[in-house]
């Protein structure tokens, strides 16, 4: 129902976090971006399809919730996961002023969310990130875990870090935004977690 919220808490090797599911999450993100890490200052990162959407109302969210704020918005397509765009990120974020209490938030899908994790993971050796998945396969998928990466010239998956979140954000509203091939695939996907998981879950 509109309005509801459900908290989803992680805890595994990989670290302790929440996923908050639910409407309206994007205009909350600063304030539980507040309550979940210590700075107070973030680099946004979102694409060329997702930040005309959502970078505005995020980028408030968090001004409104005490966060000096800066913003980067990258092409969008599988090609950006590499190393190149991550020197571009590593870039805003010096201009910026991130230091080790500062944090990074990955506004998208699952290539925002790989790749801005990475940058995090190896900015100053880690610095808090969180994740706002904006496709249900992201949500689904690539925003928990702590998976992140890119790929080389020569292979895919070959650089990356596990670097679990501070936050994980899952808004159902930008679900409304998808066309019907990424709906498809984030339920194939769902499908493929019930069946990883157990009979009575699938």
């Amino acid at each position: 129902a509109q309005g509801e919220r459900r908290l989803v808490p992680i805890r595994s090797g990989a670290g302790r976090y929440e996923v908050w599911v639910g409407f309206g999450l994007l205009e909350e993100a600063g304030l539980r971006a507040a309550a979940a890490v210590s700075g107070r200052r973030a680099l946004i990162v979102s694409d060329e399809q997702g930040g005309p959407l959502y970078l505005d109302l995020v980028a408030q969210s968090f001004r409104t919730a005490g966060f000096t704020v800066a913003r980067l918005e990258v092409p969008a397509g599988e090609a950006i996961k590499a190393l190149p765009w991550v020197e571009r990120i590593y870039d805003a974020a010096l201009d910026a002023e991130l230091d080790r209490r500062s944090l990074m938030v990955a506004l998208g899908g699952g290539v925002i969310g790989d790749l801005v994790g990475f940058a995090a993971a190896t900015y100053m050796r880690g610095i808090p990130v969180v994740q706002i998945p904006t496709s249900l396969l992201a949500q689904i998928d690539a925003s928990v875990g702590g998976k992140t990466g890119v790929h080389p010239a020569r292979g895919k998956k070959l650089i990356g870090a596990f670097h679990p979140p501070a936050l994980v954000l899952c808004d159902l509203d930008v679900l409304t935004t998808l066309p019907e091939r990424e709906w498809r695939a984030g339920l194939a996907e769902a499908v493929k977690h019930g069946v990883l998981a157990d009979a009575g879950y699938f």
